[in-house]
């Protein structure tokens, strides 16, 4: 089993920290990953995404042409990354912020208003929690449990007061995946 992952949106929206934590959980749950990162010299508003590569078996490169699977978090990566998508590939995204009026036939599409549902939780900054549990739920590439084991270890001091707010927003996330 081999699935690639792209994750994309603006810069300041979490993708990053997304990735990362999608990574981290899939290897505490003894997989074989890859993390890159790529940004735009812009950073907070400008371009952003990661590849995640997830593996039961040695992974050759974190470079990737297609993708299993693409969490977009604004319409521009949606349209960006769209073709990259495999036949049957998934694209999961933010219909808080995008709307697909005219997307690929061959691939599974899943709205998520994760703005919106983080936003309920107090925090709208936090939808790429709610796309990481939706992504967790379609997925099954990593548990709800590795999410949070992986999310209390790589959360920075700085913003460990949030941990327990980015763990409802996941969870939200997730039940809305399960339930859709």
């Amino acid at each position: 089993m081999e699935r690639r992952i792209i994750i994309a949106g603006a810069g300041g929206q979490g993708i990053l920290f997304f990735g990362k934590l999608i990574a981290y959980a899939a290897m505490l749950e003894g997989k074989e990953v890859t993390w890159f990162p790529s940004y735009g010299a812009e950073i907070r508003g400008g371009t952003a995404n990661c590849t995640v590569v997830i593996s039961d078996e040695m992974i050759g490169s974190p470079v990737i042409k297609e993708a299993d699977y693409l969490v977009a978090m604004n319409e521009a990566s949606c349209l960006k990354y769209m073709e990259r998508l495999v036949p049957g590939g998934v694209l999961i995204y933010d219909s808080s912020l995008a709307s697909l009026s005219a997307p690929r036939m061959d691939i599974k599409l899943h709205p998520v208003p994760a703005s919106q549902l983080s936003a309920e939780l107090g925090n709208m900054g936090s939808a790429n929690m709610a796309l990481t549990g939706s992504l967790s739920a379609i997925s099954n590439l990593a548990g709800l449990n590795s999410i949070f084991s992986a999310l209390d270890n790589i959360t920075p001091s700085r913003r460990k007061n949030m941990t327990d707010t980015n763990r409802n927003i996941i969870k939200k996330g997730y039940d809305f995946a399960q339930n859709s």
